[in-house]
């Protein structure tokens, strides 16, 4: 069954016509969602950046959620290494590379951007202002947030905002397939972090928002300003 493709009606004062531009990544009615979840992602990032700051080991949140898969890490440990793989720096560029080429394949432009764009601004923001501005340790290395968490978590989000929220695939099922496996990546390599002791379990939540608020927030704002852009061509 085909799916929506989200579109855009822009104006222009030749011959008084109305056109639609196709493309746009996210339909009406997915926008204030997503903006919404990116303002309530960005400020628990805020929050667990301050109760987390300085400190050099885990809490009682982190005890809870993370003690059932050391152990379990500790019994599938050899299962568990290649699953990291995906959030690492070469997981990052395979993944952007897949994406790209996906969108360049199906004339999202918009994609495109968001595929380039999004997970280098999470990971670059990650990496280079929050952990040092956090300072947040596990076992002496800056852990809060989650590099590996927050670029896996990207990826998933262009996946599902680039392409499967414009209708693309067409096939419903297939874009359910996609979700779901974006999910299992996140949980995936989240999970197996902890659980391999090498982060924390709020360093992969704080990962996980900081790619959410950034990802969301750039698909929101790609929509709008191409909007502006595409309507100034028909003046």
């Amino acid at each position: 069954m085909g799916g929506v493709t989200a579109c855009d009606t822009v104006s222009g004062t030749l011959g008084g016509v109305r056109r639609t531009v196709c493309g746009a990544l996210l339909p009406g009615r997915w926008r204030v969602a997503v903006a919404v979840v990116a303002v309530v992602s960005a400020v628990g990032v805020l929050a667990l950046g301050w109760w987390y700051g300085g400190e050099r080991s885990a809490g009682t949140l982190d005890s809870v959620l993370g003690d059932p898969l050391v152990g379990f890490g500790e019994e599938y440990e050899d299962l568990l290494w290649p699953v990291t793989g995906l959030g690492t720096a070469k997981g990052l560029l395979l993944g952007v590379v897949v994406l790209a080429v996906a969108a360049v394949a199906t004339r999202r432009r918009r994609a495109l951007a968001l595929a380039v764009l999004g997970p280098a601004l999470s990971v670059g923001l990650s990496a280079l202002v929050l952990k040092p501005l956090v300072g947040r340790t596990h076992y002496g290395d800056l852990a809060l947030p989650s590099g590996h968490a927050t670029s896996v978590t990207s990826m998933a989000w262009v996946l599902v905002l680039g392409f499967v929220a414009g209708g693309v695939p067409r096939a419903r099922w297939l874009r359910a397939v996609l979700v779901v496996l974006a999910v299992l990546a996140v949980v995936g390599v989240s999970g197996a972090m902890v659980a391999l002791e090498r982060h924390y379990a709020t360093d992969t939540v704080a990962g996980v928002l900081v790619a959410t608020a950034v990802v969301g927030g750039l698909a929101v704002l790609l929509d709008r300003w191409p909007r502006r852009s595409l309507a100034g061509r028909f003046r």
